[in-house]
C-alpha cells in the first residue's frame, strides 16, 4: 500500500498531582531508575511531541503522540525538569501548547495524559511505583477521561465467563484513575458500566494480557461519524502501539459513492432485494451519508434508476464499530464492481486521514499530488508515487488548501495529467473520499472528485 511521505502499576501509594509532584521512591534493583509516558486524550490536537529540560537546558524529546496514541516508556534519571508540549504547524516552526514541571523518581512511573481544548490543554500527571514481584501476572488500572458528570466501573472477566462471572476492578470519575488489581496473565474482556450500575455500556472483544507488566485503559468519548455518546477504551503498555479495544455490543456504520455513470439514481441493498433499500436512490457521482446497521456481513447489491439489477452478491463486512465507505464504479469489461475501504474515525482537525481509490482501468497505475499554493508537482511534499488500478490507499494532509492532480507515468517517467481538483480548503470534521474516475463529458476523459 502506498502511503505519503509526509499499567498500571503496583500501587504503593498512587495519586493525582499536579506537574512537578515529588515521590520518596528510591527504585530497586528491576527497576533503579525512573519512568515517563506520555499520552494525548485531546480529541482535537494535532501530532504532540513531549520535551523534557534539564537545569542545563539541554533538551530531551520523549516522544510524539497523536489523539488516542501514546509514547514508549522512556527511562530517566530521577529529578526535576521542565516539560513543554510541542507541535508543528503548516509553517514549519514549533509551536509551544504548554510548559510544566515534573519531578521523576527512582523506580517510580509517571504517567502524562494531556486532555481537552487542544488550544489551552490541560495535563494530568499520575505517580506510582514499578512492581518487581509479579510472577506470571500483570496490573491494570482505568483512567476515566469522559467529560461528564458520571463516575464508571470497570470489570474484567476471562475470556470464556459471562459478565455476571466479570470481577469489579474499581471505579473511577472524570480525571480519576482507579487503583490497581493484579491479575494472572491470561485472555480477558473487559466492561463498562456507570458507577454501581450493572448495566454494561461497553464490553471488549477477548484481548491477551501475557506480559508482566503494568496496563493501564483510558476510557474516553468514542470518535468518529455519529459516535454519540458512545465509549471506547485505549489500552495502554510500555511499547508506543495503543491498542483501541472496541465495544462489541456497537453497531457499524457505511456509505456508498456511486460512479456508475449509465445506473442514473442508483439504490442499495443489504441482503433481499425486496426488502427496503439501505441508501435510495443515490445520484451518480455522490457519497451518501453513513447508514448505521448492527455487524455483521452483509450482501450487498444495486440496482439503477428502474429497478433494474445492476451488481448483486458483493461482500461487505461490518464489524462492531466499524466505518466503510463503498465504491461502485465500472470496472474494465464495463461491468459492475466494488472497492470497500476502511475510513478514519480520527477527528479531522490538524491533520486528515482519508482514503483515495482508482477506478481509472486505462492505466495499471496512476500517481497523486497534493500541492499547495506556491508550490508545484516537483517539491511539494505529499504525494501518492502508485496508486494501482482498483485499489486504494490511505492518505494523511495537514490542514490547508491544496490542488490535487492525478498523474500517469509512462516507461520513460514522462507524465500525463489525466484530471484535477480545485484549490480546496480541508474542513475541520469532514470524513474525505478521493476518487479517481472515467468521465466522458470532460476533455480529458478522467476526473478527480473529492467527496465528503
Amino acid at each position: 500500500m502506498s502511503t505519503l511521505r509526509i499499567l498500571a502499576l503496583a500501587i504503593s501509594s498512587l495519586t493525582l498531582t499536579a506537574c512537578g509532584g515529588s515521590s520518596d521512591s528510591s527504585g530497586s534493583d528491576t527497576y533503579p531508575d525512573s519512568y515517563i509516558q506520555f499520552y494525548n486524550g485531546s480529541a482535537n490536537s494535532a501530532n504532540t511531541t513531549l520535551q523534557l529540560i534539564e537545569a542545563d537546558d539541554d533538551e530531551i524529546a520523549i516522544g510524539s503522540a497523536t489523539f488516542a496514541d501514546a509514547t514508549s516508556l522512556v527511562t530517566m534519571e530521577g529529578g526535576s525538569y521542565d516539560l513543554e508540549l510541542n507541535w508543528t504547524p503548516a509553517s514549519g516552526e514549533t509551536a509551544t501548547v504548554r510548559t510544566d514541571k515534573v519531578t521523576l523518581a527512582d523506580g517510580e512511573k509517571t504517567f502524562l495524559a494531556m486532555l481537552g481544548d487542544f488550544n489551552s490543554p490541560e495535563l494530568l500527571t499520575f505517580k506510582f511505583s514499578r512492581d518487581d514481584e509479579l510472577d506470571d501476572q500483570f496490573k491494570v488500572a482505568m483512567l476515566d477521561l469522559v467529560n461528564n458528570s458520571n463516575s464508571y466501573d470497570l470489570y474484567i472477566s476471562e475470556d470464556d465467563q459471562a459478565f455476571s462471572d466479570a470481577k469489579l476492578v474499581n471505579s473511577a470519575s472524570y480525571k480519576g484513575l482507579t487503583q490497581f488489581q493484579t491479575y494472572d496473565t491470561g485472555s480477558y474482556i473487559f466492561y463498562v458500566t456507570k458507577g454501581g450500575d450493572k448495566t454494561v455500556l461497553f464490553k471488549s472483544d477477548a484481548v491477551t494480557l501475557s506480559y508482566e507488566t503494568e496496563y493501564l485503559l483510558v476510557l474516553r468519548s468514542a470518535t468518529g461519524p455519529s459516535a454519540g455518546n458512545k465509549l471506547a477504551l485505549d489500552l495502554i503498555g510500555n511499547t508506543t502501539s495503543v491498542t483501541t479495544l472496541e465495544d462489541i455490543t456497537s453497531n457499524a456504520q457505511f456509505r456508498i459513492y456511486n460512479s456508475m455513470n449509465n445506473t442514473g439514481t442508483g439504490s442499495v441493498f443489504l441482503g433481499d432485494l425486496t426488502a427496503t433499500p439501505a441508501i435510495a436512490k443515490l445520484p451518480i457521482d455522490t457519497l451518501s451519508a453513513y447508514t448505521e446497521v448492527v455487524a455483521g456481513d452483509y450482501r450487498v447489491s444495486l440496482t439503477d434508476d428502474k429497478g433494474a439489477l445492476v451488481m448483486r452478491n458483493g461482500l461487505m463486512t461490518l464489524s462492531q464499530g466499524a466505518v466503510k465507505s463503498v465504491v461502485f464504479y465500472q470496472d474494465a469489461n464495463d461491468k459492475a464492481a466494488a472497492i470497500t475501504v476502511t475510513d478514519s474515525k480520527t477527528p479531522q482537525v490538524y491533520d486528515f486521514v482519508f482514503n483515495a481509490v482508482n477506478t481509472i482501468p486505462d492505466y495499471d497505475q496512476v500517481s497523486l499530488y497534493f500541492v499547495k499554493p506556491g508550490y508545484t508537482m516537483e517539491n511539494t511534499a505529499y504525494y501518492v508515487t502508485t496508486l494501482n488500478y482498483a485499489s486504494q490507499t490511505s492518505v494523511t494532509l495537514p490542514a490547508g488548501e491544496y490542488t490535487m492532480y492525478v498523474v500517469h507515468k509512462d516507461n520513460n517517467n514522462n507524465k500525463i495529467l489525466l484530471a484535477q481538483t480545485e484549490l480546496t480548503k480541508l474542513v475541520s470534521g469532514s470524513n474525505y473520499l478521493l476518487l479517481a474516475e472515467k468521465e466522458q463529458n470532460s476533455l480529458s476523459g478522467f476526473k478527480l472528485t473529492l467527496a465528503k
